[in-house]
């Protein structure tokens, strides 16, 4: 699952590869290290304490999408 993250006010492509209601961590292209962010007070939040957006989720499955939004079961995918 992909996601389009929202970082500075620039969108940045990212590969979603786990998920929960309160974490979520992604690689993005380019940095050395895995990115992850957590839910505060309604908002993603990174480990520097910056907030992040979520622009856009591209999923092949709505399952996945409703999991990112909070609305289901944790979710952990690995990447290949």
């Amino acid at each position: 699952m992909y996601t389009v993250i929202v970082m500075e006010g620039r969108p940045v492509e990212a590969l979603l590869l786990s998920v929960s209601p309160d974490r979520l961590r992604v690689v993005i292209p380019g940095r050395a290290d895995t990115a992850e962010f957590q839910m505060l007070d309604g908002q993603w939040t990174s480990e520097s304490g910056a907030q992040v957006e979520l622009g856009a989720i591209f999923s092949t499955g709505a399952a996945d999408t409703k999991m990112v939004m909070g609305l289901g079961q944790e979710l952990r995918r690995t990447a290949v």
